[in-house]
């Protein structure tokens, strides 16, 4: 039987309460070592676990073959060369859904960071810890072991690098920005990728989260939206369409 048997009420609440206790007293050791297993893997090398130890760590659930994952890994890999070369503390682990060795290779070869070793068991139960639900998915882990956000993705798709080191903080002083930046457009205008007017919104005036039917990436916060439709775009595909049209005028 399930572990929340007798399903009563009492036991529901012990199991909710165990399971916020290991989160609060998670390690990114405890995370990612098995059976004396504490290491990562640098493509055929390697890499101690304590080595990450102080760092901020992207714990990437991706698989081959999936056309989002391919797309993500791309945009993460180019985040994560602008952050080495910034020197900022930051490392990714690939952690694999692929349901064979041979997949996780090839996808793992894709990838200019370190992954678990290939183990579809222990990855699941990680992916089950982390309450994922989809892939790609991003799982941001701080300097001290405890996680920041599981949206790491739709960060790095809304702000780039410039989304390090994923706090709070940082996220604050991210739209602060964007709040500004909106002042300079304009409040609506007719974007050549829709036959209606797009009016200018905001996160409290309907903005997000949502899909742009531009880029096909999230957005959350300002957005040029048509109600009616449900047709919603990133503020700088708005102004890279209206660019690409003048140009050709």
């Amino acid at each position: 039987m399930g572990r929340a048997f007798p399903f009563t009420s009492e036991r529901i609440a012990e199991l909710v309460e165990e399971e916020r206790l290991k989160h609060s007293s998670q390690t990114l050791e405890m995370l990612l070592s098995i059976e004396g297993r504490d290491y990562v893997n640098n493509h055929g090398k390697n890499v101690k676990l304590s080595n990450l130890v102080g760092k901020t760590v992207g714990l990437y659930f991706s698989a081959q073959p999936c056309p989002p994952c391919v797309k993500f890994t791309a945009k993460l890999a180019s985040v994560y060369a602008n952050l080495r070369e910034k020197n900022e503390n930051f490392e990714v682990v690939f952690v694999s859904m692929d349901k064979n060795i041979d997949d996780y290779l090839q996808c793992f070869d894709s990838m200019p960071w370190l992954a678990l070793p290939y183990d579809e068991e222990f990855s699941r139960a990680l992916a089950r810890y982390f309450d994922v639900q989809e892939i790609p998915t991003l799982v941001i882990i701080g300097p001290d072991g405890k996680t920041v956000t599981k949206e790491g993705r739709n960060l790095i798709n809304l702000h780039s690098e410039l989304a390090f080191p994923f706090t709070e903080l940082q996220l604050r002083l991210l739209q602060e920005k964007q709040n500004e930046e909106a002042k300079a457009y304009p409040s609506s205008f007719d974007h050549v990728g829709h036959h209606h007017v797009l009016n200018l919104v905001s996160e409290k005036s309907g903005g997000g989260p949502y899909m742009c039917c531009e880029c096909n990436e999230q957005g959350l916060g300002w957005a040029y939206q048509c109600l009616g439709c449900g047709y919603e775009i990133h503020l700088k595909c708005g102004r890279e369409g209206e660019e690409e049209s003048a140009g050709k005028k």
